[in-house]
This record gives structure tokens, C-alpha cells and sequence, in this order.
């Protein structure tokens, strides 16, 4: 028996500021079935406009003492107490009790026989049915997040300059591909048996013209032969012409995708996207965006912010006078990664196209 099904604390076990607030219903049935597909995020939208607020939700409801996780079958009902909603997780939609049967049955196999020396007429009665247990509801679409986190996405000037590199390929090609041999240079004295092989790439530049960091291209895969100065590789695969100057990072082994926290930031926070892993140009739901904001600044994991058009100015027909409209709100971003300088974070919801330069700030 698994020890919880209730699993939105996953939403975040700590309840964001803006609770204060009151909440706003959506057009929400009053009871909904978690099927295989769902995700954290996509169940709350069916509740609730700002599903990072669902934490406070599950912390009003005293019923809950073990909150963990809510799998496929589970019911979600919504309920009001005190005029504020309740979300509560009734458990399967089906239950049986093991070993029961109708009283005078004579059988525990869940059936009886009538009739003699003619038809039979068998009666079932309900019976258990053993059924392994389904993988927990996910927070997001891992398929959508899974890409982004299995290579780092910017590093500093000063990290590049550390990291080990390709010198030349031993045939003397200018470029080269799978299976193609080459020498590296400045592995130690203890190099890894496998390396992943990046290309520098293009500068992110936040605001005021502040370099954060550049943005690294996945180009392949690369297997230690031999150590020395120089060291033997050899590609095993390739996304991209590998080059000389071509940045080595030692390969670990993935861990599982982690759960998020999706919740809105303790703190006030304001910044721009300065990059997409997408598109330059439109960038949509499920689209990865780099932020100008790091945990120097106070971003962690699971923050949530709001995703702004920029304001302009607008001129009035009648009056001629310009005037600055306000910065419109047009999409939400949960940040999956951060690093001192810059973060990560992937649009969950888009009204309209979004883009570089966009201010975000908490919702």
C-alpha cells in the first residue's frame, strides 16, 4: 500500500506569498480523474487560473498528513470551506476489499453455481484484481524539459579557459565526424574515460550590455584511448562537425529527471530573456528561455514568474499626446536551472509569441 497518493504538495511544500490574494476559480469540474499523460501543472490549470498557487490549496486542507505523490486513477475533488476552495484527493476511483464475498455465499472464489442437472447459472460477485502500481503524476512533460538538462547550457570566459579541448584530428582534417580519431590537450593527470564535446557559442548579453556568459552547442560524444600529452579520443557520435578548439566536458552518468516546486519568488524579482533554445525569433509553449537573473540574484529553482510584452509608446488620435502603456502580461516561465549569472526556465503557458528582450518578473 503505497504510504500517500497526494501528490500536488509536489506543487511546492512551501506556500507562496501572493496567497494573500484571493484565489481565482476557472471554469473547474468538481471532481476530475488523473488519467496516464497528466502532469502537476496541467491539473491545476483545470482548477485554478494560477496554478503555482495551488500549495496553499492542499495546506488549507487539514485531511491531508502524509501529502506525497497522486497517480493515474486518483479523484481530485473541489471543495469549499469557509468560502475558500479545497482541493482533496479521494484516492481510486474503484476499491475492493480482499477476500469479501456476499453473506451465505458458501465460496470465497467470488461465485456461485445454481441449478442441478440442468443449465448452470454462474453468479460473479466483484473480486480483487492485482494491478502493479502507476508511475507518480509528473510536475511537467519530461519529454519537453528532459534535452536541456542533459548538457550544461552557458558557462563563463573563465570556465572555457579551464576546460580540456580538441587540438587537431590525426588525419590533419579540417573538420571531422563519427569515428574520426583526434588529439586533446589539457585532460590531467586523471582524464575521464568519456567526454561530451561543446562548441563555443554566442556571447548572452543581459542588460546595459553585461556579458553573462556564452552559450555552449551540444556537438557530440568522444571516448578516451589513450592518455598523454596529447591524449587519444575518438568520436563516437556527432550532432555537428567537430572542431579544433572544440571544449571537452568529462561525461557522468544522467540522473533522473528531478521533481519541481513550481511556486512565485519570495522576493521581488525583475529580468529580461536573453536567449531561446528554440527559436530567436518565436518562442512558444514548451520553449526553453535563458533569463538575465541567477542565484546571485536570488533565483531558484521551481520560481515561477510572469512573461511581459514590452511597454511602448502609444499616441492618442483625438489629443495627439503620446503616452507609455503598461507592460502586458503574456505568458508564464518555470525556471528548471540556475546557475551564479544566469537562469533557465521553460514557458508553460504563451497567450502570444514571445521574445528576446522580453521583461519577466514575479507574478
Amino acid at each position: 500500500m503505497r504510504q500517500a497518493r497526494l501528490g500536488l504538495l509536489l506543487f511546492g511544500m512551501l506556500a507562496a506569498p501572493a496567497l494573500a490574494d484571493r484565489l481565482v476559480i476557472a471554469h473547474a469540474p468538481h471532481r476530475y480523474v488523473v488519467v496516464k499523460g497528466d502532469t502537476l501543472w496541467g491539473i491545476a490549470v483545470h482548477f485554478f487560473r494560477d496554478p503555482w498557487r495551488w500549495p496553499g490549496i492542499w495546506n488549507r486542507n487539514r485531511q491531508i498528513h502524509n501529502p506525497d505523490l497522486i497517480y493515474p486513477g486518483d479523484v481530485i475533488v473541489l471543495r469549499f470551506r469557509h468560502g475558500h476552495p479545497v482541493l482533496i484527493d479521494t484516492g481510486p476511483r474503484t476499491a475492493a476489499v480482499s477476500g469479501q464475498t456476499p453473506a451465505g455465499s458458501g465460496t470465497s472464489t467470488g461465485s456461485r453455481t445454481h441449478g442441478a442437472g440442468g443449465p448452470q447459472t454462474e453468479i460473479l460477485y466483484p473480486r480483487v484484481r492485482g494491478q502493479a502500481l502507476a508511475a507518480p503524476v509528473p510536475t511537467i512533460d519530461p519529454s519537453a524539459i528532459a534535452p536541456f538538462l542533459r548538457r550544461p547550457l552557458a558557462l563563463s570566459a573563465g570556465a572555457l579557459r579551464r576546460l580540456p579541448y580538441v587540438e587537431t584530428a590525426v588525419h590533419r582534417y579540417t573538420f571531422f565526424g563519427p569515428f574520426s580519431k583526434f588529439y586533446a590537450g589539457h585532460l590531467g593527470r586523471h582524464p575521464a574515460a568519456q567526454y561530451d564535446i561543446y562548441e563555443k557559442g554566442p556571447a548572452l548579453v543581459g542588460r546595459h550590455g553585461r556579458r553573462l556568459g556564452y552559450e555552449t552547442l551540444y556537438v557530440g560524444h568522444a571516448r578516451l584511448i589513450r592518455p598523454g600529452k596529447p591524449a587519444l579520443l575518438q568520436v563516437v557520435s556527432a550532432a555537428r562537425e567537430v572542431h579544433g578548439g572544440d571544449r571537452l566536458v568529462p561525461w557522468r552518468r544522467q540522473a533522473p529527471i528531478p521533481y519541481y516546486y513550481p511556486r512565485a519568488p519570495r522576493h521581488p524579482l525583475h529580468g529580461h530573456v536573453v536567449a531561446s533554445g528554440h527559436s530567436r525569433v518565436n518562442i512558444g509553449t514548451y520553449a526553453m528561455l535563458a533569463l538575465d537573473i541567477g542565484r546571485a540574484g536570488g533565483m531558484r529553482r521551481g520560481y515561477v514568474l510572469r512573461i511581459y510584452a514590452p511597454s511602448r509608446r502609444l499616441r492618442d488620435p483625438v489629443t495627439g499626446r503620446t503616452y507609455k502603456a503598461p507592460p502586458r502580461p503574456i505568458g508564464l516561465v518555470m525556471v528548471f536551472k540556475t546557475l551564479p549569472r544566469v537562469s533557465y526556465g521553460i514557458v508553460m503557458q504563451a497567450h502570444q509569441e514571445v521574445h528576446v528582450g522580453d521583461p519577466v518578473a514575479g507574478p
